[in-house]
């Protein structure tokens, strides 16, 4: 396990790896487990939930937690979309545009939770109490 210096670097930088992890195996392999192993009539369902489910959930959540430490992972968003672009085009069928549509839903609703997130954590830090002036 990564040791934490002063700042917090490593730590970040492990859960960065996390997440990047993360989007690779769902934006990429799970497509690829999809094309390859699943049967024909399995495997249209199978991408319709990856496609309507699985990917909209995780764009909302990676951009959540992005919006949290904006500074650092703001690039995961578009290497999401980017990496669903790259799979299916691979696995599928190459250059069909409704595969560039779905990326740029996925892109939109990532960058959406992002901000939500950040703004979110922005006002709750601004509405708590400042420690140091005392309450009378």
């Amino acid at each position: 396990m990564a040791t934490t210096d002063t700042r917090g670097g490593t730590e970040r930088r492990d859960r960065f790896s996390v997440w990047l992890t993360a989007t690779v195996a769902i934006m990429f392999l799970l497509p690829l487990a999809t094309a390859a192993f699943a049967p024909e009539n399995a495997g249209m369902a199978l991408c319709m939930m990856l496609f309507y489910v699985v990917n909209p959930i995780y764009s909302a959540i990676l951009g959540y937690r992005c919006g949290k430490d904006i500074r650092r992972m703001r690039y995961l968003p578009p290497v999401s979309a980017t990496t669903f672009l790259a799979g299916s085009w691979l696995f599928f069928d190459m250059a069909e545009p409704c595969f560039a549509a779905y990326a740029a839903v996925y892109l939109a609703i990532s960058e959406a939770m992002m901000w939500l997130s950040h703004m979110l954590r922005k006002t709750l830090k601004q509405e708590q109490p400042n420690d140091t002036q005392k309450h009378t």
